[in-house]
């Protein structure tokens, strides 16, 4: 992957160093051309330590908010547990630093609001959501498809996306704010439409799961211009981690194709190896979308992947799934007035 000649080398704040955090602060160590990790912060201060001595002389920091107001620190990137991320965003605009927050930018509708108008206030942005399948390769390619116009307008859009386990309990609440956001954005992004009905079914895949589980999920999605999405998301699948997207377009369709590695042959089986984790399968993305990011800070250009607008959209979407699911009903998404910073 070539990078442009960094001009300027932005000291970078991690927060949170659980498995994406240190991935981030991984990656931009090694990998991102013109970014240092200056310091790194988590609860588990071990474990912060551990990130910090695989990025060279970032320190640890013992509060985030020290982290964020620290002189040395240029920008943050923020990977804490989900319920954190709003208020650590808006500390982050308190002191005009840039933000990669990771997703959801909020877990709530009311927090995604404070941050989305906050960051209208100050007339520019300075908030990026880690929505990654943007910078994924496979996902692009079917986004270049689309705009290609060989294929007629996109009509459908259909996701599935799998993890192979989660934690007992997993409520479809949880699964809607944590995990599903990515399809909400997949889908407002390939499709190029915004979502303004949402009807959600789940299910409790194995007696075994406690009552309240609902770990398979199927959401219908109807869009503006005449346009929808449905998306499959299914968290105890056991086999493996996998994420697909395809478009159904007037004269033809398009589907990601899985980067596989290898051919293997073993035991009379001829196939591929499905990943367990669902950090791999992403590297490159993780990547990519860390250069955009990093070499919009060195030259002042735009950042290519999601904002505010995006993150509060998603949150939207969320709570009307929420509803949907709760009450097997068809829910509106009403959106308030798009404000002209994200035009």
């Amino acid at each position: 992957m070539e990078t442009k000649v960094a001009t300027k080398t932005i000291s970078v704040g991690v927060i949170g160093t659980g498995g994406m955090g240190t991935r981030h602060a991984v990656n931009l160590h090694r990998f991102i051309c013109g970014a240092r990790v200056a310091g790194v912060y988590d609860l588990d201060q071990s474990r912060a330590a551990q990130a910090a001595a695989q990025c060279g002389e970032a320190l640890v920091f013992d509060d985030p908010l020290k982290l964020i107001q620290d002189d040395s620190v240029d920008a943050v990137l923020i990977a804490s547990p989900d319920d954190t991320h709003a208020n650590l965003t808006l500390a982050c605009l308190e002191t005009r630093k840039p933000v990669l927050c990771e997703k959801p930018l909020a877990t709530t509708v009311e927090d995604a609001v404070k941050v989305l108008e906050a960051e209208d206030a100050l007339g520019y942005k300075l908030v990026s959501v880690g929505f990654m399948r943007r910078f994924d390769p496979q996902h692009v390619a079917v986004k270049n498809a689309a705009l290609s116009g060989e294929l007629g307008r996109p009509l459908l859009w259909k996701g599935v996306h799998r993890n192979a386990s989660v934690a007992f309990g997993i409520t479809g609440a949880t699964i809607l704010t944590n995990s599903a956001g990515h399809d909400f954005d997949s889908a407002r992004w390939l499709l190029g439409e915004e979502v303004q009905e949402v009807y959600v079914r789940g299910l409790r895949s194995r007696p075994e799961l406690h009552e309240v589980t609902r770990d398979l999920l199927l959401i219908e999605m109807f869009m503006s211009n005449n346009c929808m999405a449905t998306a499959e998301v299914y968290v105890n699948a056991e086999y493996g981690y996998e994420v697909s997207a395809e478009l159904v377009c007037q004269r033809g369709t398009v589907f990601t194709e899985q980067a596989d590695k290898a051919l293997v042959r073993s035991k009379s089986h001829r196939g591929y190896f499905v990943q367990s984790d669902w950090l791999t399968p992403f590297q490159d993305a993780y990547v990519a979308e860390l250069v955009d990011w990093i070499e919009s800070l060195q030259g002042g250009g735009p950042f290519h992947g999601a904002t505010t607008w995006d993150g509060y959209v998603t949150m939207m979407v969320t709570a009307a799934c929420i509803q949907s699911l709760n009450g097997s009903a068809l829910v509106p998404v009403k959106l308030i007035e798009k404000p002209a910073l994200y035009e």
